[in-house]
């Protein structure tokens, strides 16, 4: 066996680390090793925090250590340790007394070997060793010191790999199981909106054929909560999806009443008052939604968490404005608050105050990281019962947002019948026949003769036997689906490639997007309001033709 003092030493500290000791444990080996080698009088390890550019002393060993010495920081550049961890190179001090760069922590110090610890080429700590007499160490002993602080280097960079590798790993299982979540939440959604629409349009047709009748505000009760459900419907499926980086114009309105309304119900069950205001007008901002729904149920999620802490009734409110050429987003609560000393250090990555296992302090982070990619600002105030988060972004240069089409109040009867009476022939391809009747029950009361097909074959028979003006056809179907029957159906007629009307129940599947994305022509989002539907149909029914 090697009786070298230095080879023990390390091959110890390679041992530890093969086996995989807390980081902790290994410094404590390497300094303790160097101070026996060095003969120190003392020894410490000092880490740099390059944020408050500050040096901190994390292990000691020796004599004369007191709480009041162990907690003393210099400044990077104080000192002859703080001299190192600014140039990031050894420093032999032979003799304190006239060395014009020591610090006196302690007065029996006659001379002094500082060595960096260098972690992805930033003097991440420094090992400091004191001696009773001047020249107590020499240039042999600073290239073992220093071979020491190589070990502890890679001690310390194999811990931040294997914990990065750890964290992607997390990640790709969390996002497996979300791939997998969205793909369960995509056909749920697909048979949700499918029964919504028929109901929808059921309910408007019941509208038309009554009137004014006692049972109007009924009838409409059914059409707003249809609407109600399909916007949570449509909420959770597009945040359990795989996130898109594509940036979207959208109102600010849309991003606040999104994030509302996937937190209402819980917030209500939890005895908190959700109060949202948004703008008069919906200001655009180009922003990734995913992304800035996030961001805002982080925020929703952490002013819950503050107000279950004080038992009292909860109040959130979320407003919308502007200010100049931003636009901005308040989430204010009355719960704890965020202590001052606390305040300046909320965005910091890991940084958290909820115990172990309750959270990762990376939500604020997160938020602030994608909020700076959009070119705005995030920050918080907060006192005792009053925390406001300040989302800000720039404004959009565009044209002002246009209202969801589905949030269009349905038509009184009277306009409807005043519609242009206009001959065409349309096809209706669905195949929820509930769907199906619905529609071609409103498009009779437009004149329009309408023909019905539960699936792709079953429309490609018609097609081959009538000319259409339009096709209005569901995207997935059994069988031939929508993709399908374009394809072959503008084989039989090109002009067909612009009279296609297809209608979905999950616009959020990326094969969807891809495929609408490609084409001329429009897709609504089911559920859906007739009208809306009779507005992208209109221009088609100049061009009615049959053929026996």
């Amino acid at each position: 066996m090697d009786s070298n003092p230095v080879a023990i030493a390390i091959r110890e500290v390679l041992t530890a680390i093969r086996q995989r000791k807390r980081v902790e444990e290994i410094l404590e080996m390497v300094l303790s090793y160097c101070s026996n080698l060095a003969n120190a009088v003392r020894g410490s390890i000092v880490t740099v925090d390059h944020n408050s550019q500050k040096l901190i002393i994390t292990s000691v060993r020796g004599s004369d250590w007191t709480p009041e010495t162990q907690m003393c920081k210099l400044s990077v550049g104080q000192g002859l340790t703080g001299y190192v961890a600014a140039n990031g190179k050894p420093y032999l001090c032979n003799d304190t007394r006239t060395d014009t760069l020591y610090y006196p922590l302690f007065d029996n110090v006659l001379s002094e070997l500082v060595v960096p610890i260098i972690v992805e080429e930033k003097v991440w700590g420094l090992i400091n060793l004191d001696g009773l007499e001047p020249e107590a160490f020499d240039e042999s002993m600073v290239s073992t010191i220093a071979l020491m602080a190589e070990l502890a280097s890679f001690a310390i960079k194999l811990r931040i790999d294997l914990t990065e590798q750890e964290r992607l790993q997390r990640h790709l299982i969390q996002s497996e199981k979300l791939a997998s979540l969205g793909e369960t939440i995509a056909g749920i959604a697909h048979e949700i909106n499918n029964p919504l629409t028929s109901i929808l349009s059921n309910a408007q047709l019941l509208t038309l054929h009554r009137g004014g009748t006692a049972d109007e505000a009924s009838i409409n009760a059914i059409v707003l909560e249809a609407k109600r459900t399909a916007d949570l419907v449509k909420n959770l499926l597009a945040f359990s999806r795989k996130e898109s980086k594509k940036r979207e114009v959208v109102g600010i309105n849309e991003l606040i009443k999104q994030a509302v309304n996937l937190k209402r119900y819980q917030l209500r069950v939890n005895n908190i008052q959700l109060i949202a205001e948004p703008c008069e007008t919906s200001f655009p901002v180009l922003v990734t939604p995913q992304q800035m729904q996030q961001v805002l149920l982080n925020l929703l999620n952490n002013a819950e968490q503050a107000i279950a802490k004080t038992g009292h009734q909860g109040i959130i409110k979320v407003e919308g404005g502007r200010r100049g050429s931003m636009v901005y987003i308040t989430v204010t609560d009355n719960g704890t608050g965020i202590p001052a000393h606390i305040l300046p250090f909320i965005f910091d990555p890991f940084f958290t105050t909820k115990n172990l296992g309750e959270g990762t302090g990376l939500g604020l982070s997160i938020a602030h990281t994608l909020i700076e990619n959009h070119g705005g600002t995030i920050s918080a105030k907060s006192e005792p019962g009053h925390t406001v988060f300040t989302i800000e972004l720039p404004m959009a240069r565009s044209p002002m947002m246009t209202r969801d089409p589905r949030e269009t109040q349905p038509l009184p009867r009277a306009a409807v019948q005043g519609l242009a009476k206009q001959a065409g022939r349309v096809l209706v391809v669905d195949d929820e026949a509930a769907i199906v009747d619905a529609i071609c029950e409103f498009l009779g009361l437009q004149n329009i003769i309408t023909d019905k097909a539960n699936d792709g074959s079953e429309a490609l028979k018609l097609l081959g036997r009538n000319r259409y003006d339009a096709i209005i056809s569901d995207i997935r179907m059994p069988g031939i689906d929508g993709p399908q029957l374009y394809e072959k159906a503008t084989a039989l007629n090109p002009a067909y490639r612009s009279r296609f009307l297809f209608m979905s129940g999950d616009l959020v599947r990326e094969s969807t997007q891809s495929f609408v994305s490609a084409l001329n022509c429009p897709c609504m989002a089911k559920p859906f309001a007739l009208q809306v539907l009779y507005q992208h149909l209109e221009p088609h029914l100049d061009q009615y033709s049959t053929r026996g």
